[in-house]
């Protein structure tokens, strides 16, 4: 009789978690078919739209899609209390400068003009570029006349146990578009390059320049990630003796391409150990006048955000680079590969701190005589600060 009661049991058991599978199929379909004529209403009934989405929502109230989606449709029926709340919520579940930007638009929907700005002025130091530029222009008050000024800052401290020395490169443009669709742009600038042993060092000179160089140039940027840099201007030589010390004519013509996936950040007020893939890569082509040489530079990354804490990040990659010059010169031709962390302190900030391990190979030196032998190891440390304005 015990063994009877048992198999009825067991059957009534599994019963239950043939219709618990049975009626998460049927409710995860219903909800595809409910939001699927819910996006297909959106311009046409909106406030039928409005019901599916909510019961979408009630269906699945942690989406944070769903909830994005439907304070979008609140805003255009003009319920912007139910917007609101529906953009907190989800700022709740998933923060995001996109979602803060969206209550900061509804505040000035809502005609609550000192909170919109107080968020606003927030997201004028967002990490994102785009979100920036929003920011800024609905903080000037004319979305059709945004700025067309722009600024670019890249400073990089490093130590380079191959030179056994420490480097500074600092490049500072400031530019104005000169079309609505910021393809083309003229711009001024400022470069500075040095190394700590400026005499008798290990590094050649090629490598960390000694000079500061100022002038104009033109910026065009015909495709996404793509962007070709004209400039001329004047180079002083910061270690020559006095007698010739004389400015020299620098131009340069260089196209570059750059494209990146990252994670995607958000602020954690714990830890959070997220291993999200990401990948980049950014390749230069260039003539330099001052060197009498062309070079070409790439270089690829891939690696993992291991770590997030508040706005703190830390990543882990490996890396490739590939230079190759005309010129022959063994410093430009060379491959190489390594391992590297990078502890981003606070993400608004654009400061990245970073050490490497590389090895590499000389893979010719016909125009200059090489001192060193053709393989190579080293440790790299960075501190790094760029930002766009």
């Amino acid at each position: 009789m015990r063994y009877i009661k048992s198999l009825v049991t067991l059957l009534l058991l599994l019963l239950l978690i043939e219709n618990s599978g049975r009626s998460q199929i049927v409710q995860d379909s219903s909800l595809a078919i409910i939001l699927e004529r819910a996006y297909s209403l959106l311009d046409n009934n909106p406030n039928e739209a409005e019901r599916l989405f909510e019961k979408a929502i009630s269906l699945e109230p942690m989406n944070v899609v769903y909830r994005r989606q439907l304070g979008y449709l609140y805003n255009s029926l003009q319920k912007y209390d139910l917007a609101l709340r529906q953009f907190y919520f989800a700022e709740s579940l998933n923060s995001s400068d996109t979602i803060k930007l969206q209550i900061a638009y509804t505040y000035s929907l809502m005609g609550q003009k000192e909170k919109a700005e107080k968020i606003l002025k927030e997201l004028e130091s967002s990490s994102s570029q785009d979100i920036r530029e929003k920011a800024k222009m609905e903080l000037g008050g004319n979305k059709d006349q945004p700025s067309h000024w722009w600024t670019h800052i890249y400073t990089a401290a490093f130590y380079d146990t191959r030179w056994e020395t420490s480097f500074l490169q600092t490049d500072m443009k400031s530019g104005y578009f000169l079309t609505d669709d910021k393809i083309l742009s003229g711009f001024g600038f400022i470069m500075l390059s040095g190394d700590a042993r400026s005499h008798g060092g290990l590094a050649p000179v090629i490598i960390s320049d000694n000079s500061l160089i100022f002038g104009l140039g033109i910026n065009i940027k015909p495709l996404e990630g793509f962007q070709i840099n004209i400039q001329d201007g004047l180079a002083f030589d910061l270690i020559a003796e006095a007698a010739l010390s004389k400015p020299k004519n620098d131009f340069r013509a260089v196209a570059i391409y750059s494209y990146g996936i990252y994670p995607k950040f958000t602020y954690n007020s714990g830890f959070k150990t997220p291993y999200t893939p990401f990948a980049d890569i950014y390749t230069s082509v260039g003539y330099y006048s001052r060197y009498q040489n062309s070079i070409w530079y790439l270089q690829g990354r891939f690696g993992y955000r291991i770590i997030e804490a508040s706005y703190t990040a830390f990543d882990i990659y490996s890396k490739g680079n590939l230079v190759r010059d005309t010129g022959k010169e063994f410093y430009n031709n060379l491959v190489e590969g390594g391992i590297g962390i990078q502890v981003i302190p606070n993400i608004e900030w654009g400061v990245y701190l970073s050490a490497e391990y590389d090895v590499g190979q000389y893979l010719n030196y016909i125009g200059s005589p090489n001192p060193y032998k053709r393989y190579y190891s080293m440790y790299r440390f960075f501190i790094i600060f760029e930002r766009s304005f």
